[in-house]
């Protein structure tokens, strides 16, 4: 795996969380700090911010850039946001944006979601296009909010996101509970692995803290070559 690949896996946490279909109550705001490693080496940092207005809509921002020796080869840096509102005690996507800059090259994903309709109005670097979708529907940074709503993890979870021009169904398989050392010191979690349809050697597996609203503290991803890209909680703050 490249080290543009690793950078991706920035833009893929919010894949490997889970939804339900009523949200418990929403935190008014925080502010969460990852760490990114590669194999052994950690070469970036994400810090994500959550806040909410007082008419019930709100933002959720991620800004992620490489640190050390692998920013003295590459300069990327990835900004998502995310619009919110909630309906019928649900959260849903108001609009989301991407934009991926300072390496080979320059990528841009925009979502307008249209409830009235259930479509999409999508852009991206290669083009527009109008995609019909359905309730629940989530886009790929509002999931870290969608997983405080878990009460009861073991169990098989599904959700189903926009990426790009695509609807995508992610199913994830529950694994039992583990004791997980982190940067803020060991923490009880629930621990889930992705169900693939393919046959590669692939990986993924996520772990969440229910003492911190089941945030993801933790998602290992092990590409084909069995390279291990890590992200890892250093920080949270305003819970």
């Amino acid at each position: 795996m490249t080290i543009k690949q690793c950078f991706h896996l920035f833009a893929a946490l919010s894949l490997f969380l889970f939804c339900r279909s009523v949200m418990a109550e929403l935190p008014h705001s925080f502010t969460a700090t990852y760490e990114l490693n590669y194999d052994d080496l950690r070469i970036g940092v994400m810090q994500r911010q959550f806040s909410r207005n007082s008419d019930g809509s709100g933002t959720f921002e991620s800004n992620s850039h490489l640190t050390g020796l692998a920013a003295l080869f590459r300069k990327d840096k990835l900004n998502e946001k995310s619009r919110w509102e909630i309906h019928d005690g649900q959260i849903r996507p108001v609009e989301y944006t991407l934009l991926r800059s300072g390496g080979d090259s320059i990528k841009m994903e925009r979502h307008i979601f249209d409830w009235r309709t259930n479509r999409i109005h999508t852009e991206t670097s290669d083009g527009k296009k109008v995609i019909e979708t359905k309730p629940g529907t989530l886009d790929k940074l509002l999931y870290q909010i969608a997983i405080m709503n878990i009460t009861t993890a073991d169990h098989t979870l599904e959700f189903n996101l926009v990426d790009g021009f695509d609807l995508k169904t992610y199913v994830f398989e529950y694994l039992g509970e583990e004791e997980l050392k982190t940067p803020m010191g060991k923490l009880q979690t629930v621990k889930f692995a992705r169900k693939r349809n393919d046959e590669s050697k692939r990986s993924t597996l996520v772990w969440c803290a229910p003492e911190l609203k089941y945030l993801p503290v933790r998602v290992d991803n092990v590409d084909k070559k069995g390279h291990l890209t890590s992200i890892v909680l250093n920080e949270v703050s305003d819970f």
